[in-house]
């Protein structure tokens, strides 16, 4: 993620170099206040203020956040586990605090407290994988239509810009404002275009496909502590999850 918005601000900062000598002249305050005060007012307006205030911390935790989502390593703890639970399931206990995934660690704690049955289990980690499916998508959609915004306000800080070159009509050596006044008018909606397309719609797209991956390996977790129940042939455990996996990419018998 930091590698493309590194591109994104070389290509626009290239872009805009190459289009005149002075890099002030796109900075308008009368535009960039229209496209952004514009957009706060319309999320806000569409979610709550604090869920909008949130999406920062979103950005930073989900999209440039070190959260790679790693299934061989976690395949990898799951067969640790099995061994440990091979003398017991309340063995398991020991091995909770070494567990760093979060539900994982929760599907390990269900299994090892040895309460639930295996159907009880399984509706549970469910239940609790649609939860976060649900929270993550709802993330990903609200930088989706936020991101509908800014081209619309970017458009009506042009639409102001051309109003204000139309009163120059008429004026004395309006030719020569005309053009000054057009460009200027017209940077509300580069700012519009460049908002939606290089920050909220990318960023939305980086969450949906953060949140697949996350959910395939809640899926995959859901799956080993179920086996865990059963106490399954460790060989068995792993090829059942590798099933999770492209070839190329599963945990082999020396691995394991």
């Amino acid at each position: 993620s930091l590698i493309g918005i590194g591109i994104g601000v070389y290509v626009m900062y290239w872009s805009l170099s190459h289009t005149t000598d002075n890099l002030m002249f796109f900075l308008d305050m009368h535009g960039i206040m229209i496209v952004m005060g514009g957009t706060l007012a319309a999320a806000s307006i569409s979610f709550p203020i604090l869920k909008v205030l949130a999406l920062f911390k979103v950005f930073v935790l989900r999209v440039l956040g070190a959260n790679r989502v790693d299934h061989h390593g976690t395949i990898t703890q799951l067969l640790e586990l099995n061994k440990k639970a091979a003398n017991g399931l309340t063995g398991l206990n020991e091995t909770l605090g070494a567990i760093k995934h979060p539900f994982l660690k929760e599907a390990v704690a269900l299994v090892a407290a040895g309460i639930l049955s295996e159907k009880e289990i399984r509706h549970a980690l469910e239940i609790r994988v649609k939860t976060t499916e649900a929270r993550f998508m709802h993330e990903a959609n609200m930088f989706r239509n936020i991101g509908k915004f800014p081209p619309a306000f970017g458009l009506l800080a042009t639409t102001l810009g051309m109003i204000a070159v139309l009163q120059k009509i008429g004026q004395a050596d309006s030719q020569k404002l005309i053009g000054p006044a057009m460009s200027i008018g017209l940077i509300g909606t580069l700012y519009g275009i460049a908002t939606a397309n290089l920050i909220f719609i990318p960023i939305a797209e980086s969450l949906t496909e953060r949140t697949r991956e996350e959910i395939d390996l809640r899926k995959m977790i859901m799956e080993g502590a179920l086996m865990l129940k059963q106490q399954v042939n460790p060989i068995a455990m792993r090829e059942a999850l590798n099933s999770f996996m492209l070839p190329k990419d599963r945990v082999t018998r020396k691995a394991a």
